[in-house]
């Protein structure tokens, strides 16, 4: 099976090493692909993680997803993750089938825990005392936000997790942190040294910012439009670190793998290499 993959950051390269070693042919675009004589001779395509950046293919060339999906066989195969409705539209209208490898529930929880391990680096070198002596605030508790708030408990960092639900508060309980409300974070904002944001949407407001201290540090993990008013912060002095992507930052070889092997399954389970 004949792979065509497109490249943002070292994720790809290492995905490409163990898709290469469970027995795939592949190959990584460059434009001059797109000559006439070169279309539909792959079998699939895989797009990096986010797949599209403001309608536009997310790699290093300035490219639309059109370009690309000239080149993939009538009936094949589109990898992709985090995408947009024109995207889907264009794969559609190439006569592929896409798969949304980000969906897939064991790389979510891989890739929650190599972003937990991204945000441990980052309050080590944006604290000067111990794990042990900081209080941090983790505002969600879905995958990312367990992944986050595990890794610090377990390097003995004090612990608040922030959720909608009282399931979730319960369960960072029972793991020996404490569960709180979006209401009552006014209530603990002085006491945290570092807050990290999960939740996409506006949690964190002009209002709240203010009952944090000035030497608190805030990481926004959330894509946008965030969780955090960095506008306001900002105006108020406060140190935002916008940390996105942090597997492909940080730990680009385990992200590929995980990347790699997910793909992997979707091909054995869909019967597509049969």
């Amino acid at each position: 099976m004949k792979f065509l993959i497109i490249t943002a950051d070292k994720r790809q390269v290492y995905m490409t090493e163990r898709l290469r070693e469970n027995g795939f042919d592949c190959t990584f675009y460059k434009p001059s692909l797109t000559l006439s004589d070169n279309e539909r001779q792959f079998d699939a395509v895989v797009f990096a993680l986010p797949s599209v950046k403001f309608s536009r293919v997310n790699c290093e060339y300035d490219v639309r997803p059109e370009s690309i999906l000239t080149l993939i066989k009538k009936g094949g195969y589109v990898f992709s993750a985090v995408t947009d409705d024109s995207f889907i539209k264009s794969v559609e209208e190439a006569e592929l089938k896409n798969f949304d490898y980000y969906s897939r529930e064991e790389l979510v929880i891989e890739n929650a825990y190599l972003t937990a391990e991204g945000v441990l680096e980052l309050v080590l070198v944006n604290s000067e005392v111990a794990l042990q002596n900081l209080k941090i605030l983790v505002t969600g508790y879905g995958k990312t936000g367990e992944a986050i708030a595990d890794v610090l408990s377990r390097n003995f960092a004090s612990v608040t997790v922030a959720a909608r639900k009282e399931k979730d508060r319960a369960r960072a309980r029972c793991r020996n942190m404490k569960g709180i409300s979006f209401s009552e974070i006014k209530t603990y904002a002085k006491d945290f040294d570092f807050v990290i944001n999960t939740v996409p949407t506006e949690v964190i407001g002009r209002n709240l910012l203010c009952e944090f201290r000035e030497d608190c540090i805030f990481f926004e993990i959330a894509s946008k439009p965030y969780g955090i008013d960095i506008s306001s912060a900002e105006k108020q002095n406060k140190k935002v670190i916008i940390a996105s992507s942090l597997p492909g930052k940080y730990v680009p070889r385990s992200a590929g793998v995980f990347i790699a092997d997910t793909i992997t399954n979707i091909v054995k389970e869909e019967g597509i290499n049969d």
